[in-house]
């Protein structure tokens, strides 16, 4: 059993435009809507690897329904708690050109402490050995201990992709695997990794409790590290359509190679491999396996030597 909780989901705009004039006129080219967040994205890309996810969490009445209709569409699971308040709305500014996004992003509605609690009931009513993924932005109102008090609930393998304290607070319960990007390490542990090397050097000497960290680095590619070794997979040249959901992506491809008794090597290349079809696919579209297929023979990993 997968089970993904998704604490703040979202409408997302993207806008596609040649190029982004500041303070000027710009024309759109295409516009792409979608019912999402980052757990959605997580849970869209494992059913297309045939996986049959279920998603958890939040979700606000003020659009709800948008939201469960995307999941009955794609009939994925879920078993949302409905909360006051509205779905929020992101905007994002696609510049086709340079393959560069700039987002516009909201909180996301306030969320009592009354169906924090429900949450946390739920998750340890159906606490077991498979995997939980907790992904994403919270919204207001929940504590940023949210993610570590689910860690510590669940028996199971726990992914956790986030960032600051979330982040810290969740690494402190030991949970199986985490996949920040490479901001998201830097800016949460207040430093500067300029290689792969020094990341994995990093990860080994302040992450030791974790079992699998993955970072990913954008078009530089990314990094895979577990108590005893360490994988690089430099980004391959492609031409970017769309960049959301691609760490979303990788963390999905992870947990397929995980399933299917993958190495580390392994683990990294199908990750590597999901995030880069999905960015070579326009606007808010999600890699499936036919697209992941094309990319798998092209990711070059390499070990990196532990010191």
């Amino acid at each position: 059993m997968i089970t993904i909780v998704n604490l703040n989901p979202c409408l997302d705009w993207q806008y596609n435009v040649p190029s982004f004039t500041h303070g000027g006129m710009n024309r759109v080219r295409r516009i792409f809507v979608a019912e999402t967040s980052k757990g959605t994205n997580v849970a869209v890309v494992l059913k297309n690897l045939n996986h049959a996810p279920n998603c958890i969490g939040f979700n606000f009445l003020d659009g709800a329904e948008k939201v469960t209709a995307r999941f009955d569409a794609l009939d994925i699971g879920h078993d949302f708690i409905n909360v006051p308040g509205a779905v929020r709305v992101n905007i994002k500014l696609f510049e086709e050109d340079s393959g560069t996004m700039t987002e516009l992003n909201q909180p996301g509605s306030f969320v009592a402490q009354e169906y924090v609690e429900k949450l946390i009931q739920k998750v340890a009513a159906i606490s077991n050995t498979g995997i939980l993924v907790l992904s994403g932005s919270l919204p207001a109102g929940v504590p940023t201990d949210i993610y570590a008090t689910l860690t510590k609930l669940w028996r199971g393998k726990v992914f956790v992709d986030a960032e600051g304290e979330p982040l810290l607070q969740a690494i402190a319960e030991c949970p199986f695997a985490i996949k920040p990007n490479l901001y998201e390490l830097e800016s949460t542990f207040g430093v500067s990794l300029k290689t792969p090397a020094e990341i994995v050097n990093f990860c080994r000497t302040n992450l030791r409790s974790i079992k699998i960290t993955a970072v990913s680095m954008g078009e530089e590619g990314a990094v895979l590290v577990t108590p005893d070794s360490a994988y690089f997979c430099p980004g391959i040249p492609v031409k970017a359509q769309g960049l959301a959901g691609a760490g979303d992506s990788m963390v999905a491809g992870l947990i397929h190679a995980i399933i299917s008794g993958g190495g580390a090597d392994e683990q990294l290349r199908m990750a590597a491999a999901c995030a880069t079809a999905s960015v070579t696919l326009p606007g808010t579209e999600l890699c499936t396996i036919c697209d992941i297929d094309k990319f798998l023979p092209l990711v070059q990993v390499m070990a990196i030597p532990l010191t």
